[in-house]
């Protein structure tokens, strides 16, 4: 028995459920002052300078940037980690989100890191620690841990061409 017969007679209603969840907004602060950009790039004109703990209301984002709007009315963007969202509040990409979900099954949550808060001194400043690399050596996978992991889940493995600089 087919539940659906014409899977393609639900897209219009699947449009419209899809558009008024791009057009969601979350409101945020400014976690601290922040050059308000034209477009999502660090080399982009600045349109003001807004101040620590600021209100915001994000409308997009893009890569490491998110659109805001300020309370004044202001539109621009400014560094993703630069906006704290308010509590409750989520990603306003919803079209990546449900993408996501479509393609891979997740909500596409990721943790990211990086260099935050050093200068370019510095790193050039920066010298080894062998013990703190022995600690990171003790989370290092065992021999056959790996194997072993992407057995039980039915990975395969697969040869990727390397990257170039």
């Amino acid at each position: 028995m087919r539940i659906f017969q014409n899977p393609f007679r639900l897209l219009p209603a699947a449009l419209i459920v899809v558009s008024c969840l791009a057009q969601a907004q979350s409101a945020g602060t400014l976690i601290r002052a922040a050059e308000l950009k034209a477009e999502p790039f660090a080399d982009a004109a600045a349109l003001v300078n807004l101040p620590g703990d600021a209100a915001l209301t994000v409308v997009d984002s893009k890569g490491g940037w998110s659109k805001v709007k300020t309370q004044d009315g202001k539109t621009g963007w400014v560094r993703l980690l630069n906006v704290r969202l308010a509590a409750g509040a989520s990603d306003t990409s919803a079209l990546a989100s449900i993408g996501g979900v479509i393609r891979t099954g997740t909500t596409k949550s990721a943790a990211t890191t990086g260099v935050k808060g050093l200068s370019k001194e510095d790193l050039a400043r920066a010298k080894p620690n062998p013990a703190e690399v022995r600690k990171l050596d003790a989370w290092r996978a065992k021999d056959g841990e790996i194997n072993r992991f992407a057995a039980a889940r039915k990975l395969t493995a697969r040869d990727v061409p390397e990257l170039k600089p």
